[in-house]
């Protein structure tokens, strides 16, 4: 029976774990790449963070790069994809950088390098629980004449991209809801925006090009009567002598 418990997302690095203990761990069983049944080989490389895996048919170059990505990683893994290309002339040979996620400083220049020479770049999911952490890795680039279409690195990118492009829509949808800002207009502020029009009309203007913002009595009308909406400067300055 599966134990179903409740999960966060996370990374590698927050589990602890360093590009050593990456190493280590998918050198151990290297069919945790995601990349199919794999053995391991010798490489050309002793570095920690470097190691071989083959099938029947092929070689890859495995680099470990957690945290930010440096350049200098992309270049180690080209470099030992190169080298191991003479140690087994045997194996068609395919460089693979597994990363936490793959950097958009360098992604342009990843994707280009993928249209040359047979690269793969691999990144791992994590989904911590209360107890355990489940690593999964997903293809985040890959050239396109290294078939990877059967192996679960790749069936799990499909998942990885279903789920991003419906939390895409989703923003999308949200955006097209909300009115823009610029568009709501609050009871007062209509009322403001009345109130300065209606002074700024002609027939509120005297003599003086003043108009009467404070809505006092007019004292001049013709009809002799007292009217609230007065007309002007020459009304006030008889209120006020009075």
């Amino acid at each position: 029976m599966t134990n179903i418990v409740s999960g966060v997302v996370s990374t590698v690095t927050d589990l602890g774990k360093d590009e050593a203990w990456m190493q280590g761990w998918l050198k151990e069983q290297p069919d945790r790449l995601g990349l199919g049944d794999l053995e391991v080989a010798n490489g050309a490389s002793d570095d920690d963070r470097s190691f071989v895996a083959t099938d029947e048919d092929r070689c890859f170059s495995v680099d470990v790069q957690l945290g930010e990505m440096e350049a200098s990683r992309g270049f180690q893994v080209l470099d030992n994809w190169a080298r191991n290309r003479v140690l087994h002339p045997d194996k068609t040979h395919v460089a693979v950088l597994v990363t936490e996620v793959m950097s958009d400083r360098y992604q342009t220049t990843l994707e280009t390098l993928a249209e040359h020479l047979p690269l793969v770049v691999v990144e791992l999911q994590v989904w911590k629980g209360e107890a355990e952490a489940i690593v999964i890795p997903h293809v985040a680039l890959s050239s396109d004449d290294v078939d990877l279409a059967d192996m679960p690195a790749a069936k799990a990118a499909e998942v990885v991209a279903k789920v991003n492009d419906a939390a895409d829509d989703s923003e999308t949808d949200g955006e097209t809801d909300e009115a823009p800002e610029s568009e709501v207009v609050s009871e007062a502020e209509a009322e403001a925006a009345e109130a300065e029009a209606e002074a700024e009309s002609p027939d509120n203007k005297d003599d003086t090009g003043v108009g009467n913002p404070w809505g006092l009595p007019d004292t001049n009308a013709e009809d002799g009567e007292v009217h609230a909406s007065g007309n002007g400067s020459t009304g006030l300055l008889t209120k006020v002598g009075n």
